[in-house]
């Protein structure tokens, strides 16, 4: 029995032969016009696309690194992240802590001078924003200004 060959657009049997590309035959679809040889599928199943964006985000594994673990290029796995990035729903922030932890912020700022502790106490004051965030302003801290 032969096999039925449809079209890889809308699926119709309705196609005829239409030459040859790269030594396959080709057959163009009566119903859509579509252009189409019978050839497996290309590209990386949509199951793995998913699982590397899994090691991408959550796992921290670099670009390259998936990359080579499913033999494709950089560009592929870049492609791939910036889909799943679109498809990506915007979820309210209901985060509403008041507690901020500033252990190593000092290294960021001036450096460090010594090899543990954040170099000096530090002063921090919230200031609330128009937009209903706020900023957490932290300054050196001056010792006792109550004395005179």
């Amino acid at each position: 029995m032969p096999e039925i060959i449809k079209c890889k657009k809308c699926q119709s049997t309705q196609n005829v032969k239409s030459g040859h590309v790269r030594g396959h035959q080709r057959y163009k679809c009566r119903d859509c016009g579509c252009q189409f040889t019978q050839t497996k599928q290309r590209g990386v199943h949509p199951a793995l696309k998913s699982f590397a964006i899994v090691l991408y985000g959550f796992c921290g594994l670099s670009m390259g690194k998936i990359a080579h673990l499913f033999q494709v290029s950089r560009v592929a796995v870049l492609k791939w992240v910036r889909s799943a990035a679109l498809s990506v729903e915007d979820h309210p922030k209901i985060s509403s802590s008041d507690i901020v932890m500033i252990d190593e912020l000092w290294h960021f700022v001036n450096g460090k001078k010594r090899k543990f502790g954040s170099g000096g106490p530090l002063m921090a004051y919230r200031v609330n924003l128009l937009d209903g965030s706020w900023v957490l302003v932290a300054m050196v801290a001056q010792g006792d200004l109550s004395k005179k």
